[in-house]
């Protein structure tokens, strides 16, 4: 059976065995393995070892979405993982925002691919200006950013949540697209008062997002 496709025109339904879940559960992999297959195969194929600086950065550009330049959806969900047991181990708080632009797919039929993802690079410019250093932005899906708060209860999140929110809403998209406004829908979950485990957290996150889409978007659902 093929696998449920998101859309927030239509609404969200989760199976049991979800996309997210799937992510999660590909998402450990060896490091220095990594290194190690790389280097055999660039040594192979062009007779050249690469150095450790090259080597270095071939890994760190595979972390990254290539529109957004935030980590990519494998990355994220595996950040996600490791920061909520470190919040399990040190009793710690933890909180989770998912956005998606609202009316995305009216969006991509109206104005194409190209700004589509203009839309997403803004968004995700914008969203990496209103957080601390410590927090982690990614593209944790086609249409959704996220942004883990270690260390950060569900009220201080909403703050943020909202700062992004406005400003998204009211800021444009590039000079070129001065015309175009957009606005976000926005779930904020937290460990533990939301869920345990990071599957959860972030269906019930999305779960959040796609109510305030529904309810006519621009808006925050804390739940």
């Amino acid at each position: 059976m093929p696998e449920k496709q998101f859309d927030l025109d239509e609404g969200w339904a989760f199976a049991k065995e979800s996309k997210f879940t799937k992510k999660m559960l590909e998402t450990r992999f060896d490091r220095q393995k990594f290194k190690e297959t790389k280097q055999k195969e660039m040594i192979e194929r062009q007779r050249k070892p690469y150095s450790e600086m090259d080597l270095e950065e071939m890994e760190r550009m595979s972390l990254l979405d290539p529109v957004t330049e935030l980590y990519n959806q494998r990355s994220f969900l595996r950040k996600l993982e490791y920061e909520l047991r470190r919040a399990k181990r040190y009793k710690r708080p933890l909180s989770l925002m998912v956005l998606a632009v609202d009316n995305f797919a009216q969006l991509q039929r109206q104005y194409g691919q190209m700004i589509v993802d203009e839309v997403m690079k803004a968004s995700a410019r914008i969203t990496n200006a209103c957080i601390r250093d410590v927090d982690i932005a990614g593209r944790c899906d086609s249409t959704f950013i996220g942004i883990i708060f270690p260390e950060t209860y569900s009220s201080r999140a909403m703050v943020v949540a909202e700062r992004v929110r406005d400003r998204i809403k009211t800021e444009p998209i590039n000079s070129e697209l001065r015309h175009l406004r957009v606005t976000v829908s926005i779930g904020v979950v937290s460990f533990p008062t939301h869920a345990r485990d990071e599957i959860d957290l972030m269906h019930k996150a999305v779960d959040f997002m796609t109510q305030a889409a529904t309810e006519g978007g621009d808006r925050i659902n804390n739940g």
